[in-house]
């Protein structure tokens, strides 16, 4: 694992408030999106909110994490760069997510396991499809991911030592089970696991580009098996 570097102090009640609007952001965003679809198709006005809620937070958030990149003493990474350096690690967890997806998208299938309740709506609209494909990998998932481990690590577990990161890799996971607004404790605790895996990337790599790659991939194959 990579050396930590630390963001300049803010005040800790600061850090906090402003953590609370990021997830009510992204909770609100995804209780939007969980109500546009429906077995026959898409509601138009929801859709419209959902775009115009789920773009301009995104983007409040995309621009309050690239400031506060500003108090940070750390070279600047290029996606690339951090790919390449870390492909082998990269490949793992995206390789150990599909596995586990289509592992649990099976069982569901063969009545081994039930169905999440706030899964995905199937229909045989094409635009419902195209909806999750856009609304999950492109909004939803970024979100999700600035909140679980972006921000999360800007202002929480900051210190460069092992029960710090082991804390902050917990904590966040717990994060990521939560804010999928899970339907059941099944699925809470199968995104939990993901958020250690995502956490866990975010530390290694210290980069926040390569857990929003492998969460918008993750996104990508669980809105096409479902």
């Amino acid at each position: 694992m990579e050396e930590s570097y630390m963001r300049v102090g803010q005040a800790p009640g600061v850090d906090l408030v402003r953590y609370l609007i990021w997830i009510a952001f992204t909770v609100i965003t995804l209780g939007i999106k969980n109500s546009t679809a429906n077995a026959k198709g898409l509601n138009d006005i929801l859709v419209i909110i959902f775009f115009i809620f789920g773009i301009v937070t995104l983007g409040l958030m995309v621009r309050a994490y690239l400031r506060e990149r500003g108090s940070f003493i750390e070279p600047r990474r290029r996606f690339m760069n951090s790919l390449v350096n870390n492909i082998g690690f990269i490949t793992l967890m995206i390789v150990l997510i599909v596995v586990l997806r289509m592992m649990i998208s099976y069982l569901q299938v063969n009545g081994k396991l039930p169905k999440f309740q706030n899964d995905d709506i199937t229909s045989s609209d094409q635009k419902v499809f195209m909806f999750n494909i856009i609304a999950n990998v492109f909004i939803v998932s970024v979100q999700q991911q600035l909140v679980q481990t972006g921000f999360f690590f800007n202002y929480f577990f900051r210190k460069s030592s092992p029960a710090s990161a082991v804390g902050g890799i917990l904590i966040s996971g717990l994060i990521a089970g939560a804010i999928i607004l899970p339907g059941s404790m099944l699925q809470f605790f199968m995104n939990s696991f993901f958020g250690f895996c995502f956490a866990l990337t975010y530390l290694y790599t210290q980069d926040e580009k390569m857990p929003v790659f492998i969460g918008m991939i993750s996104a990508l194959i669980g809105t096409i098996i479902i």
